[in-house]
């Protein structure tokens, strides 16, 4: 069977095409034992949220960024397609560059938990092709190689039990809905092995996972789900078209959604600059925030919501009745980000920086 990939949901194509608008990651949300981010402020000045007070110079450029207590991981982009990438390990407090590991593998996204990193990446390295790359955070050595039944996609979280991980966009000719991009896949990290493969409802797919305790969220092509450490959904919102990226605050969860759509074709063609609120207890309902632009990744920590959108970063105060985007003033272009208590680490789009703005 000749099987061929929809660019859609697998990130190194997807960052590369759509770099103006951000790739989903799903960092510092799960509520696990490996407390991948804290409500303490990592040494910012101030908590207006409104300026850059340090700029670290990355050796490559920077990408995915995790925040796991004081530490910052960030991943760097090797200089040609396929090629080794790295990660930079930053004392979060002082900005300060810790350590530099070499990967086998162009990284894509990373989480933390259960003691050890967790990357997903390109490559043409058989070896590493369609794996999970669980690394040792002190030494940068790669622990184990987890493979699955099908090939494995970019976005993965930890909740308090498990590592996820989303399917790969393929699928045979003709059949997308037979697409990988439409099953998760459980890890268990004592076995490292795949124990479970769920399947999202609604023809939903992965394009966003976030962990939330023992329960996982996913967010993509016409849906938004939360499923148990059981693989039961727990909440299940339809959208038109793609779900790009998702943040969590108390009673809901942010949606930046930069394209419609009708089931069951994927088509990127209809541009869509929105931002949804979606309930996620009592009436569920949507609320729209429109955009000037496309949005790209959102995030969230504290009762703020950060955003790439309207050319530039913004910020929301999520217990407002009736939310409203603030301009963060910046002179870089934003690409991804992680957040904290009064600001956030985020890595620049167009040079080898990533700067903490508060």
């Amino acid at each position: 069977m000749v099987l061929r990939s929809r660019q859609i949901a697998t990130a190194g194509v997807a960052c590369a095409v759509f770099a103006a608008i951000g790739c989903g990651v799903a960092v510092g949300q799960a509520k696990s034992g490996s407390q991948p981010q804290t409500s303490e402020s990592p040494s910012c000045p101030s908590l207006s949220g409104a300026a850059v007070v340090q700029t670290v110079q990355m050796p490559g450029r920077p990408g995915f960024l995790l925040l796991v207590k004081h530490t910052l991981w960030v991943a760097i982009a090797s200089a040609r397609p396929s090629g080794r990438g790295a990660l930079v390990r930053i004392d979060a407090r002082s900005g300060r560059v810790l350590r530099e590991f070499r990967l086998p593998v162009n990284p894509y996204q990373l989480a933390f938990g259960f003691g050890s990193l967790w990357v997903t990446g390109e490559t043409t390295n058989r070896k590493y092709q369609g794996r999970v790359l669980r690394i040792d955070p002190g030494t940068g050595r790669v622990l184990r190689l987890i493979r699955g039944p099908q090939a494995f996609g970019a976005k993965i979280a930890t909740t308090s039990d498990a590592v996820w991980i989303g399917g790969a966009d393929f699928f045979p000719p003709g059949h997308s809905e037979r697409a990988g991009v439409r099953f998760v896949y459980k890890i268990d990290p004592r076995r490292n092995a795949v124990v479970r493969r769920v399947q999202l409802p609604a023809h939903a797919t992965v394009i966003d996972l976030q962990g939330d305790g023992r329960s996982l969220w996913s967010a993509g092509w016409w849906g938004v789900v939360k499923l148990s450490t059981a693989g039961r959904v727990l909440f299940l919102q339809r959208i038109d078209g793609a779900g790009w990226s998702l943040a969590q605050t108390p009673g809901a969860v942010w949606v930046a959604q930069p394209f419609f759509g009708s089931r069951p074709v994927r088509k990127q063609d209809r541009p869509a600059r929105r931002l949804l609120r979606i309930a996620t207890s009592g009436v569920q309902r949507i609320a729209v925030l429109e955009l000037q632009t496309q949005p790209g990744h959102v995030s969230s920590a504290d009762g703020v919501v950060w955003i790439r959108a309207n050319g530039g970063l913004a910020r929301i105060d999520a217990g407002e009745m009736s939310p409203a985007l603030t301009r963060v003033p910046v002179d870089f272009s934003p690409n991804y980000h992680v957040p904290f208590a009064g600001g956030l680490w985020i890595s620049d789009l167009r040079a080898n920086r990533v700067h903490k703005v508060c």
